[in-house]
């Protein structure tokens, strides 16, 4: 009896001490000449061995990017797992669609957005020999269009930062925990990510999803970005990546 009741309270004790899965969301990417644009940072989670996942603008990645991000496909952590996920984050990230100069997946229609989300696949496809599991529309914008396309298209199963409700796209986790790394875009501050992390600690319990633009950031803001992974590890957080925390939670 008293055994049961200590292994009850260790339970509970070691639910109420758990903290929440991070999955860290970098947009914007793409290559140029062998390189990815926001190499600095990447490389920097690598050499940490901490998951990230990098959202990829399919047009802006040049021929060679192969090379530019075979070696974060190939990273792994020291428990074998791969340490980043590619995901889709438009085919152009464009705001100037028809027919008021509409976001890419906000406000146009049907065959523009299913076409857009099609290229986009079929590009990583080609040039990284992946298939994408992970959306996250550019500016974060989307709408009923958007979410009746990657219903009809199948192979996502996350959407960041969506426009729908949970379950309403079947067999799709929308992933909406959103804590702020960046004052504004670009501009990461380690005392601003603090105070929004206790702000919803109580409240994502599950998981919070960290997003970055890593394009913008200087030394200065590397270093903000820094300072909020040692803060992570030293709450024993687990980083996650999207799609393996979808399978993880199936």
């Amino acid at each position: 009896m008293r055994y049961t009741l200590a292994l009850v309270l260790l339970l509970v004790l070691s639910n109420a001490m758990a903290q929440p899965r991070i999955m860290i969301k970098l947009d914007d990417l793409g290559s140029r000449n062998g390189r990815s644009s926001a190499a600095p940072v990447i490389d920097i989670l690598m050499q940490r061995k901490i998951k990230a996942g990098l959202g990829v603008i399919a047009a802006q990645l040049d021929s060679t990017a192969g090379i530019a991000y075979s070696k974060y496909l190939a990273a792994r952590n020291d428990k074998g797992e791969k340490l980043f996920e590619i995901w889709n984050h438009g085919f152009n990230h464009s705001n100037n669609n028809p027919p008021a100069n509409n976001m890419e997946f906000k406000g146009t229609g049907y065959d523009f957005q299913k076409g857009h989300l099609a290229k986009a696949q079929a590009r990583v496809k080609q040039l990284l020999g992946i298939t994408m599991r992970t959306f996250g529309s550019p500016y974060n914008a989307s709408d009923s269009v958007t979410n009746t396309v990657i219903k009809e298209q199948g192979d996502i199963k996350v959407f960041l930062f969506g426009s729908f409700k949970t379950d309403e796209i079947p067999r799709v986790k929308n992933y909406n925990n959103r804590v702020e790394m960046e004052i504004t875009t670009g501009q990461v501050n380690y005392d601003h990510f603090v105070a929004d992390y206790q702000k919803y600690k109580g409240r994502y319990k599950d998981n919070m999803v960290l997003q970055g633009h890593p394009n913008m950031w200087d030394a200065a803001r590397i270093a903000e970005f820094n300072k909020i992974l040692d803060f992570l590890i030293a709450q024993k957080c687990e980083f996650v990546l999207p799609y393996d925390y979808y399978l993880s939670t199936k």
